[in-house]
């Protein structure tokens, strides 16, 4: 590449217009299917599962009642399962291609999690007690690392338990019969646990963090500054070969339209966070009322 830059020849005061390729076109194309299809399920699921809740009742309203909630709920599904397999894809090209090899896996910037994680869990909280340096984070760090597990964790779960209330009986006349009232329960409650996890604690690391807000730019155009990779990313950043991976971008910042549905999407996520969660927690007080008078 004609605009790549050798680590000695970037002088310093052009050093934020130079970044480094952090997602491909094809992990970022995964990532808005993926992000689309959470939203529509939670927006579909949610008002099933407390369909007498004021703000349930507009949008059983908009999907036109429950059975056209059920059905736009099955349709995001296969949006949900289609980003799993796009990312599949996407690992099986890289493995074609030898783009991504056993080696690479192994090394210390692959998203697979290894011992030093352990270490700068320990080195990170004694950093924000003032008690130490900041850890020297590779190319992800241990909470970036858990957020890719947790996605695993929930199509796992969330999508085999909602394949068996799609198909009851199919799934009846191999397994046993409970285990489709199981997965009814299951898929309630890990819902919940993902949409919580999801609209706080993934939404403040990725995007309100006083350094980015109102969205990070990642995501959206692939690249990062390699001065936020210095900062943000130590060990990454030693180990770059920054000839090969940096360049002068066209253009730095988001667009605009970018923005807005970050925006958006974190508007929708927290305001459904709050209201989901207040109503879960005043049946649990019912429940609780009911079971102890």
């Amino acid at each position: 590449m004609s605009e790549t830059l050798e680590r000695a020849e970037a002088p310093e005061h052009a050093a934020e217009h130079v970044v480094v390729r952090r997602f491909s076109m094809w992990a970022r194309a995964t990532h808005a299917v993926l992000a689309a299809s959470v939203f529509g399920l939670v927006l579909t699921g949610m008002p099933l599962k407390y369909p007498d809740a004021f703000w349930a009742i507009p949008l059983l309203g908009i999907w036109r009642g429950a059975e056209g909630a059920a059905l736009m709920h099955r349709v995001f599904a296969v949006g949900f399962f289609a980003s799993a397999a796009m990312h599949l894809a996407g690992l099986i090209g890289s493995f074609a291609t030898g783009r991504l090899t056993l080696r690479s896996i192994l090394a210390p910037d692959s998203i697979v999690p290894k011992p030093q994680d352990a270490k700068n869990i320990v080195t990170n909280l004694r950093y924000l007690r003032g008690q130490g340096p900041k850890p020297e984070f590779a190319r992800f760090t241990y909470f970036e690392k858990f957020d890719y597990l947790a996605e695993i964790w929930g199509l796992l779960v969330i999508g085999l338990t909602g394949l068996v209330m799609w198909f009851p009986a199919t799934a009846a006349r191999y397994l046993p019969g409970w285990i489709v009232n199981a997965s009814l329960v299951f898929h309630a409650y890990e819902a919940l646990l993902a949409m919580g996890f999801l609209f706080s604690i993934h939404f403040f690391n990725t995007h309100l963090r006083p350094d980015v807000f109102p969205a990070d730019p990642v995501i959206f155009s692939g690249n990062i500054p390699l001065e936020e990779v210095r900062e943000r990313y130590p060990g990454w950043y030693k180990r770059l070969d920054i000839g090969r991976s940096a360049f002068v971008p066209k253009r730095e910042d988001p667009s605009r339209s970018a923005v807005v549905i970050s925006v958006a999407y974190l508007s929708i996520g927290i305001v459904t966070l709050v209201l989901v969660m207040l109503t879960a927690v005043a049946e649990a007080w019912r429940y609780l009322v009911s079971f102890l008078g």
